[in-house]
């Protein structure tokens, strides 16, 4: 089984590496491409800074305020930082993240 496995991935690589899907032909031509130069000065993006400063203080704020309702005793904070609700915490942004991934593949993207 193990002699077969191993005629059989040779082949596939002899294969792939013997067979050309395009024709060869030798040539010295070169390409030239032609590139606009970029006149344009990017200056700093404030609109990437405020939202970069929208992102983190919203985390801030509500990791605060999380922080002092646990403090305080208030009831629905302290059922969800329970141990078992912190691995679904956890776990909810990369699922949001993938989801979101997976839900934009069928759309039309940045591509158009």
């Amino acid at each position: 089984m193990k002699k077969l496995l191993l005629i059989l991935i040779t082949f596939t690589t002899l294969t792939n590496i013997s067979y050309a899907s395009f024709p060869v032909v030798e040539s010295n031509a070169k390409i030239l491409a032609i590139e606009p130069e970029d006149d344009k000065d990017d200056g700093p993006s404030y609109w990437g800074i405020l939202g970069g400063v929208l992102f983190f203080g919203t985390i801030y704020l509500l990791v605060r305020t999380i922080w002092r309702g646990y403090r305080r005793g208030v009831p629905w904070v302290k059922k969800l930082l329970r141990w078992r609700n912190i691995l679904w915490l956890l776990l909810l942004p990369p699922a949001i993240i993938i989801i979101g991934i997976m839900g934009g593949m069928g759309g039309s993207g940045m591509g158009g």
